[in-house]
């Protein structure tokens, strides 16, 4: 899908940027097709505890995020891509303290330019996943990044639903959403080994500058979606039951 294109990130191992050498290549492709074993190996149920162990690795191995986005973008195995998205999330939660400012926002806009580009994807785990990789990351950042870095990785967002790429990715925007909302919901957050205060600051920030703004862009969304079903004898994909 044109019209997204994450930022490049900074050389060097935390946003994994530049191209890959020969021996780099190897290493990352080597990397991948023992993650794909695995996973099709635990689906297989053959030596599942050496599989699990193996995809354990990648998460918990320092720095990962070339491995993981190389991953995401070559495997041809859904399962493969699922885990790197949650390896990307658990390397990022415990490491956020020594990622650069601009490996923070990397990683999250990768994970949404991945979202949107895939939108039309059948893998609809996958990309959930991924989103949701994103809305956590998102959140772990809330109270760090200024007004101006949130809304450029928001104005990604609102030109997915603004529906000018098309309306697979206009859900794709509304699903992120749902996810970041979620994430800054007391009920259901996910755990990132933070004081409760942390939550709490994020939700009445968010409720205060931006739930607001999310609950137009939806409302937008919806209508001109409605418009396209009544006005036109196109059949959009999903439309009636996203919206529903």
């Amino acid at each position: 899908m044109q019209g997204f294109t994450a930022a490049a990130p900074p050389a060097g191992g935390g946003g994994g940027g530049g191209a890959a050498g020969p021996s780099d290549l190897a290493q990352l492709q080597s990397t991948m097709q023992a993650i794909e074993l695995a996973c099709t190996s635990i689906q297989m149920h053959i030596n599942p505890a050496a599989s699990e162990a193996v995809i354990l690795s990648l998460g918990q191995s320092s720095q990962p995020y070339k491995t993981c986005k190389f991953i995401l973008e070559n495997s041809q195995v859904a399962t493969a891509r699922f885990q790197a998205a949650a390896a990307i999330r658990e390397a990022a939660i415990r490491e956020w303290g020594f990622l650069s400012a601009d490996d923070k926002r990397g990683l999250i806009s990768f994970c949404l330019c991945y979202t949107m580009q895939h939108a039309s994807s059948p893998d609809v785990f996958v990309q959930a996943k991924v989103s949701s990789v994103a809305a956590q990351l998102m959140k772990r950042g809330w109270l760090e990044f200024t007004t101006a870095e949130k809304e450029t990785l928001f104005y990604q967002v609102n030109q997915a639903i603004l529906g000018i790429h098309g309306v697979d990715v206009q859900f794709a925007g509304i699903k992120f959403l749902e996810s970041l909302v979620s994430e800054f919901s007391p009920s259901t957050s996910s755990a990132m080994g933070l004081p409760r205060e942390f939550h709490e600051q994020c939700r009445r920030s968010l409720e205060l500058d931006y739930l607001k703004i999310f609950y137009r862009w939806t409302q937008e969304a919806a209508s001109s979606v409605t418009n396209k079903i009544v006005e036109s004898d196109y059949a959009v994909p999903e439309a009636r039951r996203g919206f529903s």
